[in-house]
């Protein structure tokens, strides 16, 4: 399958969360997608959850790329409740469950 026949996928980053130099179209590719557009937000989850709708509706994206769980916690039900999200770690299939906290842990001390 070449890239063009790809699915596309949108990234969401967080300008004010940091990013640990991910390539976000590799993280598309290795899961199957194409990335078509990056939203760049430091707004509030409402707000976020709009911009990033308009641009995967507008993309006719089936998933979210992200360089880390922290830049989609917020809005991490609308995602997964319309797409598939791709963070580094792992992929969450569109219709995925939360269940209890699913913070991302951070440093121990």
């Amino acid at each position: 399958m070449g890239t063009a026949d790809r699915p596309a996928a949108v990234a969401l980053v967080r300008r004010d969360t940091p990013v640990a130099g991910v390539d976000l179209h590799a993280l598309a590719e290795r899961h199957g997608y194409r990335l078509v557009f990056t939203v760049f937000t430091d707004a509030g989850p409402r707000v976020t959850a709009l911009a990033l709708a308009r641009h995967a509706g507008e993309h006719d994206a089936r998933a979210v790329v992200v360089p880390g769980f922290e830049h989609v916690e917020a809005v991490r039900h609308l995602v997964t409740d319309n797409a598939d999200l791709i963070t580094p770690m792992r992929l969450y299939p569109r219709g995925y469950r939360w269940g209890g906290d699913h913070r991302v842990p951070g440093p121990a001390g």
